[in-house]
């Protein structure tokens, strides 16, 4: 499964647990997807007591932390005292702030029509197609005031009600026909640092996100998240999602050259360069995982450093 794909699926458990979730507590299959939603600021971190801490082994108590050794140690009243991994403390909330901006982006909502909060967990984020889109957290909050919400004072039939996918066994149409119900982790699909909706079928759905490394746009993939250097490696290089929108906005402007301000604006990144998305720490100098990437920015990346333009070379 991809990263992106992975990601989408943690921001919708994080959606559906509300509030902040340790670390520990996220599937270690989907760390990958952590990361992915740290670098898009898609969640945010939770307040960290540093005089207590959770058990690691239990998960059932917190204890106080103190100093052993030279190193901090956690004292629970049932498994005992241990050393603290100070990374199973760290605890993490989605933005839902971040989630209905990338929504509306993904769905063309216009900036002027506005947001409101229906009721706790529930969103109305803007109208697609003339028909109300109703975000929520969870189906059953959506089902629990379905009388109000669909045909109370302002009538919302027909609307389209987006939610994760819900963690127990639910009803195929738990809203009877009165709105079409989509999956957040299936209508929807991470694509540079936003969303791109993918359909409102779920047969074309599963066939859109299914994950492309295929070189389609010259040497990058269909999302800009792989690219294929073939005198670096055999298989393509995995991008970031920053570096990827990076080369899209290089790429669709067609090997224009282009100022770093224009592109970074365009990418939505805060950096000044390009090259600051792309920098090897001393820690991961020598690892492919981050070498890769500097090394397609190397090779394709043309930079008139006395201009303060960029371009891609031998565009195609």
């Amino acid at each position: 499964m991809p990263t992106n794909k992975k990601a989408l699926i943690l921001a919708g458990l994080l959606m559906t647990r509300g509030g902040y979730s340790y670390e520990r507590s996220i599937p270690k299959g989907q760390v990958s997807g952590l990361k992915l939603l740290i670098e898009l600021k898609a969640i945010v971190p939770g307040p960290l007591d540093s005089r207590y801490a959770s058990c690691s082994f239990c998960g059932l108590h917190r204890g106080p932390v103190f100093r052993c050794d030279g190193e901090m140690h956690v004292q629970c009243p049932d498994c005992g005292p241990y050393k603290v991994d100070l990374s199973e403390q760290r605890n993490w909330s989605l933005d839902i702030d971040w989630m209905i901006r990338k929504l509306r982006a993904a769905l063309n909502i216009a900036a002027h029509v506005a947001i409101q909060k229906l009721y706790e967990g529930v969103w109305q984020i803007g109208l697609y197609k003339k028909r109300a889109v109703i975000l929520a957290e969870r189906i059953e909050l959506v089902v629990a005031n379905a009388l109000n919400l669909f045909h109370g004072k302002t009538p919302r039939l027909d609307s389209w009600v987006i939610t994760p996918r819900p963690l127990s066994r639910t009803s195929l149409d738990p809203l009877l026909g009165t709105a079409t119900w989509w999956h957040l982790e299936d209508c929807f699909a991470i694509h540079g640092n936003g969303l791109r909706f993918v359909g409102e079928e779920g047969g074309v759905i599963e066939a859109s996100v299914e994950p492309r490394s295929v070189a389609v746009h010259g040497p990058f993939s269909e999302t800009f998240e792989w690219v294929h250097i073939p005198d670096w490696s055999n298989d393509p290089i995995r991008l970031t999602a920053a570096q990827a929108a990076i080369f899209e906005v290089l790429w669709r402007y067609r090997g224009q050259p282009q100022s770093a301000e224009t592109i970074m604006n365009k990418a939505h990144l805060a950096s000044d360069k390009l090259i600051d998305v792309f920098k090897i720490k001393a820690a991961n100098r020598g690892d492919p995982t981050y070498e890769g990437p500097m090394h397609a920015y190397e090779t394709l990346v043309v930079r008139n450093r006395r201009m303060g333009l960029y371009s891609l070379s031998e565009f195609q």
